[in-house]
């Protein structure tokens, strides 16, 4: 839009001046004569070729295209090309914002190259750590196997078989307490409350762990047993 400057008389010898934004000069003169009520200009000067245009003038635009729109009809080229522009420009007018479908798109794409440049860069971590898990496994793997292979070296044989006899028997003997508790606890089930029953309860339960780290000895020393090549 231009901006032109109008110099006009408001008395006698007296002028002042405006500035009218407008398209042509023309258009900038019929305007001040309307505003003014007729008052006589005496020059006019394009000031600016670059300003921005008014609010009404904007909204007098908007108006026409869409009227130029609605005429080609719903299914036109045009028609489908503004979908959704006509409400981003009014809300550009009244909120002064600077929005469009453009710039959403291309923030949307942006994002988009952001992304996938976000999830190419965890891939390649996410590799170079599933990498470093095989080759960790596997000196895991190796050193399981060598320590195993020293455990059984480091124990002799029959001190391993008199281990796990020993271990054995404690464990079939806090079976044997086990069972005894649960005849006393069902002595005294009718009265649970009773001195009888309560240690008889954590004889139980303390008997079952014994027994169960007993049992869990004896399986280690099992798996312990050299084998045959």
């Amino acid at each position: 839009m231009n901006s032109y400057k109008i110099t006009y008389i408001v008395g006698e010898g007296e002028t002042e001046e405006t500035y009218i934004t407008e398209r042509t000069e023309a258009a900038a003169r019929k305007l001040f004569k309307k505003a003014s009520g007729g008052r006589e200009i005496t020059d006019v000067e394009l000031y600016d070729t670059d300003a921005p245009a008014t609010k009404d003038q904007e909204r007098e635009t908007l108006e026409k295209i869409k009227a130029m729109v609605a005429e080609l009809g719903p299914q036109s080229y045009l028609a489908t090309a503004f979908e959704g522009c006509f409400a981003d420009a009014e809300s550009n007018i009244e909120n002064d914002f600077g929005d469009s479908m453009q710039r959403r798109w291309e923030n949307s794409m942006e994002e988009l190259s952001a992304a996938k440049e976000e999830i190419n860069r965890l891939k390649a971590e996410i590799a170079a750590a599933q990498k470093k898990e095989e080759t960790l496994q596997g000196q895991f793997d190796f050193a399981s196997q060598h320590i195993k292979k020293l455990e059984r070296q480091q124990l002799p044989e029959q001190l391993r078989r008199d281990l796990w006899v020993m271990v054995t028997d404690e464990a079939e003997a806090s079976r044997a307490r086990m069972a005894e508790a649960a005849d006393k606890m069902a002595v005294g089930a009718d009265n649970p409350g009773c001195v009888l029953f309560k240690d008889s309860v954590a004889r139980y339960r303390a008997e079952k762990a014994r027994a169960e780290a007993m049992e869990q000895r004896a399986a280690e020393l099992d798996a312990l047993e050299p084998k045959s090549e």
